[in-house]
């Protein structure tokens, strides 16, 4: 799967969201009903994995795992233990759990993000609160020419 784009989405009151329909198309077409969120490991955004992403995800963490390591313990647990399943319902819409929604400062409106095996769900004002999820043109453009070619 390659999701791909920028979509706004509006939220219900009951927290659903309509799934994106190029997005909903590619996970139709793999079969994949079953979704995973989770806060992002490093941006204040949500990471939606389809299931079997998630699960390539996990088993690349526990095949590093030492279980005799407690802190090796508590970074897996923390890691799973806040991923929550999610299922398209038969209108395609997904129903978001609050408490995620509060921690990265989604209220009504946000901003689905194609991040190829997964997909990154960002509150809109994100960038007016002083984080910068997206570059500038000219910072992407200098950042990429320097990337390749060094």
């Amino acid at each position: 799967m390659s999701f791909i784009g920028q979509f706004p989405v509006r939220l219900d009151a009951k927290n659903r969201a309509f799934m994106p329909a190029g997005f909903r198309r590619l996970l139709q077409q793999a079969g994949e009903q079953t979704l995973v969120v989770r806060k992002d490991y490093f941006e204040n955004c949500l990471v939606i994995y389809p299931a079997s992403q998630w699960q390539q995800e996990i088993a690349g963490v526990r095949a590093r795992l030492n279980r005799f390591d407690g802190n090796q313990q508590m970074v897996y647990r923390k890691l799973v233990s806040e991923a929550q399943e999610l299922q398209l319902d038969s209108n395609g819409r997904v129903l978001l759990p609050k408490a995620l929604l509060d921690k990265v400062g989604i209220k009504q409106d946000a901003l689905f993000v194609g991040m190829e095996q997964t997909i990154e769900i960002w509150a809109p004002d994100a960038a007016a609160a002083g984080e910068q999820p997206f570059m500038t043109d000219s910072e992407f453009a200098d950042s990429l020419k320097k990337f390749m070619t060094e």
